[in-house]
């Protein structure tokens, strides 16, 4: 299932925020996401990503 689509603002699982980049499949069949924070790359599974709440935008 396509939870997100490319330019969400998510966070992950840890609590930092960023912006997704890219979206693929991993050698496993997992989905993984390109998650830019602070302008560095992080490879995520998609399992592991919140959607940021916009309330959060806002603060």
């Amino acid at each position: 299932m396509n939870q997100f689509k490319l330019g969400d603002e998510v966070c992950k699982d840890n609590g930092r925020r960023g912006v997704i980049r890219a979206i693929f499949v991993n050698r496993d069949a997992a989905r993984m996401c390109a998650v830019e924070i602070n302008g560095a790359l992080d490879f995520v599974e998609e399992s592991k990503l919140l959607p940021q709440l916009r309330a959060d935008l806002a603060a």
